[in-house]
């Protein structure tokens, strides 16, 4: 896929949730002021524009009350959530092919972000650059991707031999990146890259189960539930936790406890892609009140009408015709 102009994968947001709910942040509420609740679950596979992806995650660091959000992101993403990207890596027989299969196809996920590999001397350096106009301040898409980055080389079992260069200056508290980044930390740096001993080239690659596993696979079930949920949301007894839960094959306490490790409650996701479905139905001008009800799962037309009420502080009818004065 081409874009004209930089876009980043969804995907690459979900890893936010955890992240906020270990904060005291709602991620559906965060996620609701940017348009992309809940398909940030149900359509990971959909380009945001770059743009939006900055200032989007410059936002979940100020309502985190956290500087360096982006490296903590990057250290709960395994390069395995990644998709594509991450399964090329991953089926690489040695560093050499791992770094280069990151390189060659970061376009998988960041389109108008580049990685090149520059061996000198004894060592290799991952340079990561972005093209064009940043748009917003990239630093917290910088730590995060550099938190990513820094994993491919940890599969060569020498941490000691690995380190990151940050073009950023130094700042205040910034010893805490060495947590997600970390301890070989150079600040003020000429690139944004990572940088490691030429020897591990040839060693063959070690997958580390670290503590990001427990998230992908959380995040994996919030993901799975969401798009069962998004398509069976007309049906009351479809969309219950049990049903779901036993369609994605898991009892219903384990997909409970992980969309709790992503800060969701069920009923408040059912209510979410509800409010989701039920905006862009009205948006079409097809279809009635009453029968966008039944498509999100009212049997009673008046308590959609207070639920609307709710998510937009107007009935449907006034909504639709505020609509219709948008449009002329």
């Amino acid at each position: 896929m081409t874009n004209a102009a930089p876009a980043i994968k969804l995907s690459t947001l979900r890893q936010i949730a955890p992240y906020l709910s270990m904060r005291g942040v709602s991620p559906l509420e965060f996620f609701r002021r940017f348009g992309i609740s809940p398909h940030v679950f149900q359509n990971p596979e959909a380009w945001v524009p770059r743009e939006a992806c900055f200032h989007i995650a410059n936002e979940m660091a100020a309502a985190a009350q956290d500087p360096f959000g982006g490296a903590t992101i990057g250290h709960l993403t395994e390069v395995r959530s990644t998709g594509i990207w991450g399964e090329l890596i991953l089926g690489s027989t040695n560093l050499a092919q791992a770094c280069a299969a990151a390189a060659v196809h970061t376009g998988l996920v960041h389109q108008g972000s580049e990685v090149k590999i520059l061996t000198e001397g004894r060592t290799t350096r991952l340079i990561q650059h972005f093209t064009g106009q940043h748009g917003a301040d990239p630093k917290q898409v910088i730590f995060g991707t550099l938190a990513v980055l820094r994993k491919v080389p940890l599969m060569a079992g020498a941490p000691g031999a690995i380190r990151v260069h940050l073009k950023n200056p130094r700042e205040k508290g910034d010893e805490a990146l060495e947590e997600y980044l970390g301890p070989n930390l150079v600040m003020n740096a000429e690139y944004n890259m990572i940088e490691f001993d030429r020897e591990l080239l040839e060693i063959p690659l070690q997958p580390v189960r670290d503590i990001a596993w427990k998230t992908t696979q959380a995040l994996k079930s919030t993901s799975d539930a969401a798009d069962v949920l998004a398509r069976q949301i007309s049906d009351q007894e479809q969309s219950k936790l049990l049903t779901i839960s036993r369609k994605i094959g898991l009892s219903a306490r384990t997909l409970q406890r992980r969309l709790e490790h992503c800060g969701i409650d069920f009923d408040a996701l059912r209510d979410e892609t509800r409010r989701s479905e039920a905006l862009q139905l009205i948006a079409t001008g097809k279809y009635s009140a009453t029968e966008i009800a039944y498509m999100v799962g009212y049997s009673d037309p008046a308590h959609f009408t207070r639920a609307f009420k709710r998510w937009t502080g107007t009935p449907p009818s006034r909504f639709r015709s505020i609509l219709l004065q948008q449009d002329h």
